[in-house]
């Protein structure tokens, strides 16, 4: 029997967050290959869907959860796809570089973890996508970055169901101020301003 890593459980099953439903979302929606997931600490959900997944963490040992036989084999037993797992982690801040990685990834997370889809944009394939939420500001970054058009929001209804749509995208992004921020802004207050209308998460796609 293969037993869940415990920081996987206490972390993200406990808490019935494992946003699974939002993977398998994107999986059927778009064609997706490579990830690359910057300030994911132990959140190995996108292993279960997509067999190439590139993580990145500065938080203390958490390289230690990824080398233990234990995560490799809950992959393997629960991964929703036939290929063998191809897992990388690198135990450094994402916004330093990554000097073995190129332009080369399909879709890049961010979660939590700040301006992911700023300092990761040079690995993210042209028409690569950016999934954030704009909880510390990443979404509300992209909305006036040129080198991103938003291109589909989501809804959580549950960890298991998300629902994406790529349709009425003129109706979000606009402030409930009516302003849009400046990037000296949001690096100063390190969150996301308030709009009129604010789904779960937002899909962005590189230019």
């Amino acid at each position: 029997m293969v037993s869940i890593p415990i920081l996987y459980k206490k972390h993200h099953l406990d808490k019935d967050y494992t946003s699974i439903g939002l993977f398998r979302a994107l999986n059927q929606c778009f064609e997706i290959k490579k990830v690359f997931y910057p300030g994911s600490h132990v959140h190995i959900t996108p292993s279960l869907i997509f067999p190439e997944v590139v993580y990145a963490d500065s938080f203390r040992n958490t390289y230690k959860f990824f080398e233990d036989p234990q995560t490799i084999k809950f992959i393997r037993k629960h991964k929703e796809y036939t290929e063998e797992p191809i897992i990388r982690f690198y135990q450094q801040d994402y916004n330093k570089p990554f000097p073995d990685l190129g332009k080369e990834f399909d879709l890049l997370i961010s979660q939590y973890a700040g301006f992911v889809g700023q300092a990761a944009k040079p690995y993210l394939k042209t028409g690569g996508l950016l999934v954030c939420n704009n909880s510390h500001g990443d979404a509300s970054m992209a909305a006036i970055d040129p080198d991103y058009e938003l291109f589909g929001v989501y809804k959580r209804v549950n960890d298991q169901k998300f629902n994406i749509t790529t349709k009425g995208l003129e109706g979000y992004l606009i402030p409930k101020s009516g302003i849009q921020p400046t990037k000296e802004h949001l690096l100063k207050s390190q969150r996301g301003i308030a709009y009129i209308k604010s789904p779960s998460g937002y899909i962005f796609r590189k230019c």
